[in-house]
């Protein structure tokens, strides 16, 4: 009878909750925005040394999330974020994965990202110019409000699509947790290897500095994950609060070279034309001018901030 019960129980699969699932994708979705806040404050701190990497920001992420998700898909079958929530991938056949399904895998991990991202930033371009009503009836303009919808229409698609798989998942009409999975005929099970964990002294002593460095990397990588998340839900939590609620904050001291720019436009001195202000630094640009300084230096002309065009509000009369 004991023995039925251990055979029963070594062989009935329990399958990762969907909670898990969705919280590896949400920590797999803030490792971009954390790199991102990490360079602006490397840039602002030093703006000589750093400056550069904002200008390349979205290569620099490619190559760490490149660099970062290859070893654990590499050593553990799966991606850093379903590492840190105890998951591996494994084939819809119950067989480790292939050569090929890894370096698949890497695709959607690493290069998928990074050309969404990049089409993103076209596309804020491309709704700042539609709400500026600078989008006419020639070809580009058509095109580019072509692209806009062609983008809401594919992130309705996904949502629902990614919503359905979750159902179909939680009623077990799949094994599979999301379409790529399903596409890469993949699924998601929770990890059999056992993280061991040596202490400092212990590794010291004995020698094994190699093994005491690549765990401290691993941990601190993961520590810094969960301190990511819960960073962000922080700042969700206090973002709902009401303005009129918080106290008033007296004004910053005025910048010594504001009175310089007195009804100018700080980049040329040139009279104002359509005005829009930099939410990174406070002072106030016509749209041509600062769009085009824009697309060749990502930082505010006077301050040195970095800075992209989404960061501009337009000021009404």
């Amino acid at each position: 009878m004991a023995e039925k019960a251990a055979h029963f129980s070594f062989t009935s699969e329990v399958k990762p909750s969907i909670f898990e699932i969705i919280a590896q994708n949400s920590l797999n979705t803030t490792l971009q925005p954390a790199f991102q806040r990490i360079i602006e404050f490397l840039a602002e701190s030093n703006s000589k040394y750093f400056e550069w990497v904002i200008k390349y920001n979205d290569e620099a992420f490619l190559i760490f999330n490149g660099i970062l998700q290859y070893y654990y898909l590499r050593n553990h079958d799966a991606s850093f974020s379903e590492y840190f929530y105890g998951l591996q991938r494994i084939s819809i056949k119950n067989i480790p994965l292939s050569k090929q399904q890894k370096h698949l895998s890497l695709v959607f991990l690493i290069v998928l990202p990074y050309i969404k991202q990049k089409l993103n930033r076209k596309l804020d371009v491309y709704k700042l110019e539609n709400a500026e009503g600078l989008l006419l009836n020639d070809l580009k303009s058509i095109s580019k409000k072509a692209l806009l919808y062609s983008e809401s229409i594919v992130e309705i698609s996904w949502t629902v699509w990614l919503l359905l798989n979750y159902l179909r998942y939680m009623s077990d009409e799949t094994e599979s947790q999301n379409p790529i999975l399903k596409l890469l005929k993949l699924k998601l099970i929770y990890g059999s290897e056992s993280i061991d964990v040596i202490s400092f002294w212990s590794s010291l002593f004995k020698g094994k500095l190699r093994e005491l460095c690549k765990n401290t990397l691993r941990t601190s990588l993961e520590i810094g994950a969960f301190f990511v998340q819960f960073l962000q839900t922080w700042y969700r939590e206090k973002s709902s609060y009401s303005i009129t609620a918080l106290p008033t904050v007296p004004p910053p001291r005025l910048d010594p070279n504001a009175e310089n720019y007195r009804g100018k436009m700080p980049d040329l001195s040139s009279n104002y034309g359509e005005l829009l202000r930099f939410t990174v630094s406070g002072y106030v640009f016509c749209y041509t001018c600062i769009v085009k300084r824009l697309r060749e230096e990502q930082r505010c002309p006077v301050t040195n901030y970095p800075a992209k065009i989404v960061d501009l509000i337009r000021l009404y009369d």
